[in-house]
């Protein structure tokens, strides 16, 4: 286990996907099982996970704190460990700890259940089947109604213009990391970066652009499901592009 958590937070390829904040925390967490390995079997695989001092020094006070629950547990104070961690790593809103009983009391729908979500997963792994969020569906319902977006042709010139010497497999690296950032929505008001495309920030309405011509060239197959209302803005944005 820890074996896959040291390729976890080293390979390459992993790392370029997955972004800075996520290796570093994963970094942290997969720490705290070298230590214990440590302590118990007195191998130190430390080194092996490539951290830097800030993130040793965090891992160590976080198994100090496990250790001073050990010493002195309470049933059920495990869970109250695993919460503190959360929040001393901004993990704490990604989940919620409910009562077990509470929670088969309840009648839950089926897709809910680990087995189905494994499933929805292999079966829909951008989440392109999933309603995204709300402010996301609100802008897309408005664009529909206010026909073409000048903002988007634009930046689909320049998405096409980018891409224009590109090899088919590296846009497609870069539409799956725009799926993967982009799976609970994107807002037209933000600014996003992508790992694939360093040294840029994107507005909203570019991150759309790009989101939209990097599925239409590399994935076409899956370009329905994005349910982006931007067809007749990617037919005059090439035809631009054409008439350059």
């Amino acid at each position: 286990m820890i074996q896959q958590g040291i390729q976890a937070v080293t390979n390459k390829d992993i790392v370029e996907l997955t972004g800075p904040w996520v290796v570093s925390t994963s970094k942290v967490l997969n720490l705290l099982n070298a230590i214990q390995f440590k302590e118990l079997f007195g191998v130190d695989l430390l080194d092996k996970f490539n951290v830097n001092q800030s993130e040793l020094d965090q891992a160590k006070t976080l198994y100090d704190e496990f250790l001073e629950y050990r010493d002195d547990k309470k049933p059920g104070e495990e869970f109250e460990l695993i919460q503190n961690w959360a929040k001393d790593l901004q993990l704490d809103k990604y989940f919620q700890i409910v009562n077990e009983t509470e929670y088969r009391k309840k009648d839950i729908a089926k897709e809910n259940y680990a087995d189905d979500i494994l499933g929805k997963i292999i079966n829909d792994p951008y989440d392109l089947e999933s309603d995204h969020d709300q402010e996301m569906q609100t802008f897309l319902n408005n664009q529909e109604k206010l026909g073409l977006n000048k903002a988007v042709i634009m930046y689909m010139v320049e998405a096409l213009n980018y891409f224009e010497n590109l090899e088919q497999s590296k846009i497609k690296e870069i539409a799956q990391e725009i799926a993967f950032q982009g799976a609970q929505g994107y807002n037209p008001e933000h600014k996003y970066k992508l790992n694939k495309i360093p040294n840029k920030t994107f507005t909203g309405y570019q991150i759309l652009a790009f989101y939209y011509v990097s599925w239409a060239i590399a994935i076409p197959e899956l370009l329905v499901k994005l349910q982006l209302p931007f067809d007749k803005e990617y037919e005059l944005a090439k035809s631009f592009k054409n008439n350059e």
